[in-house]
């Protein structure tokens, strides 16, 4: 247990890996399963308690039960219970990699399918958060018997029986990741970012040649839509998105730490994938019926 915790932690203050209230960690043990709290940080696996303790056999239950599987267990649980749960390693690792999310939106899913395959990664389409995707990723497994799972614009899932073989397979995954994108660039654009303050309700513009706009009405990851909705714009009399110039971005009121994470996380992955063409993506009207579920009302309302 005290391993599992110092992982989480770990997994948790890697950025790359890891932004804010995303990602999630379980462990099953003694009939019991533990997991991530929902709106809880990872990063904070060491100092607070973050972790649900569950008996499987009744969440389970609640899961298969037509009249009950599309509720809540327990309103302290991730939304990403269920995959947890369905799961059958004794660990599961789920991890927002930003190289993942990048990879999700410039590639044609058909040139790194197979790619994905011949590594015994499973590629997943997004599906919404939740029992859905726990079933789609059960369902499709049952043909693979694979351990690792690549959820398209969403992040990137793990399970096994040995926890430091697992950890070790996130920087082994990752590595494949480097082949198809800068990896360098990558870590120098993180380092330029995250150092970032917001002063005066402004914070630096760290990439001038980024054309923002471009991604407009494209939401890259669910919690892009749940908590940094909004998009960029140069026009200074626009209402419903944040003004930036060559200098600065240019904010209303101060970001929370929630949103100041995520929109670190976005100035990112833009820097990375400004000359590319965003081909997978969460499109508005998805993005807004994620943000104003229950589950992310609750996440939105602990992160405030």
């Amino acid at each position: 247990m005290k391993s599992f915790i110092n992982y989480s932690e770990k997994i948790g203050k890697n950025f790359l890996l890891c932004q804010g209230p995303g990602g999630n960690t379980s462990i099953k043990f003694d009939k019991s399963i533990l997991i991530k709290k929902s709106g809880s940080f990872l990063s904070d696996s060491r100092r607070e308690n973050i972790f649900k303790e569950i008996k499987l056999n009744n969440i389970l239950h609640h899961y298969k039960k037509d009249n009950l599987k599309n509720t809540k267990f327990n309103k302290d649980l991730s939304i990403e219970a269920p995959l947890h749960v369905m799961l059958p390693s004794k660990y599961v690792l789920h991890y927002h990699s930003i190289s993942s999310i990048i990879i999700s939106s410039i590639y044609k899913k058909s040139e790194i399918n197979s790619f994905l395959y011949k590594n015994e990664i499973l590629p997943i389409k997004y599906v919404r958060p939740g029992l859905k995707l726990a079933e789609e990723i059960v369902n499709l497994n049952t043909k693979y018997n694979f351990e690792s799972f690549f959820l398209y614009n969403h992040g990137v899932i793990l399970e096994g029986n040995n926890l430091q073989k697992l950890y070790n397979k996130i920087f082994h995954i990752e590595k494949l990741f480097s082949k198809l994108i800068d990896y360098q660039k990558l870590n120098f654009i993180l380092k330029d970012v995250i150092k970032l303050k917001q002063i005066d309700n402004k914070i630096k513009n760290p990439s001038p040649d980024v054309k923002y706009e471009k991604f407009s009405g494209k939401y890259l990851f669910p919690d892009h839509s749940v908590f940094f909705p909004n998009f960029f714009s140069e026009k200074k009399n626009a209402t419903d998105t944040i003004q930036y110039d060559s200098n600065f971005f240019y904010f209303k009121n101060k970001l929370s730490e929630t949103e100041l994470i995520y929109f670190k996380t976005l100035l990112i992955i833009y820097g990375l994938i400004n000359d590319n063409k965003i081909i997978n993506y969460i499109n508005k009207d998805v993005g807004k019926k994620l943000r104003i579920s229950e589950d992310e009302i609750l996440r939105i309302d602990i992160n405030k």
